[in-house]
């Protein structure tokens, strides 16, 4: 039931958005009673809370699996993995991912952008300084943490542009392979680029 419940509050934010939601129309449209929703959430926050929570774990754990597969990638097709990968999974949670950042309901915490993206980053980190520390050896571990603090933020930032902001008339691939192109650059020495 709890998982039928997150369901119907997931295909309801998708289609009107999140600030509408309310317990009451999550239960008409699962066909259950208001109480069988208070019975497994608080409230409204508390589902929308634990939807954010969903996304980001797969989120999280796409990456990790992509930049698995990448590692044994030139840096250059490996940073196209990575921002496409990327890119497609803000895409897939991108009514979640919104209702998260952009949310005026005063009952939903205000820490909740904050904490999907940076739980983000923290599962990638063991794996998102092994490219760099491959292509750049050059650096010392001060600056090798810096560059992935650095490429690791401007990265999911473009990408999340690109999937939640991007205009009608913008060509997607275009601007996949862009963000592609900064990061390999970032990414390689300065006598390779």
């Amino acid at each position: 039931m709890r998982r039928r419940l997150l369901d119907t509050a997931r295909q309801l934010v998708e289609r009107r958005g999140v600030d509408p939601l309310t317990t009451q129309m999550i239960a008409d449209a699962a066909h259950v009673s208001i109480g069988t929703v208070y019975r497994y959430f608080p409230d409204r926050a508390a589902i929308i809370v634990e939807l954010v929570e969903e996304a980001t774990r797969d989120i999280s754990f796409q990456l990790v699996r992509t930049v698995g597969q990448a590692i044994d990638l030139d840096v250059d097709q490996a940073a196209f993995v990575i921002v496409d990968t990327l890119t497609t999974v803000y895409e897939q949670h991108a009514p979640i991912l919104l209702a998260a950042m952009t949310s005026s309901s005063f009952e939903l915490p205000p820490y909740l952008n904050h904490t999907a993206m940076a739980e983000v980053e923290r599962s990638l980190l063991p794996l998102g300084s092994v490219i760099p520390s491959r292509s750049r050896p050059d650096l010392s571990p001060a600056e090798l943490d810096d560059l992935v603090f650095v490429t690791m933020g401007v990265t999911s930032s473009a990408c999340l542009r690109i999937a939640l902001q991007r205009p009608a008339t913008a060509d997607r691939d275009a601007m996949i392979r862009v963000t592609a192109v900064m990061l390999a650059a970032a990414l390689k020495a300065p006598a390779d680029t």
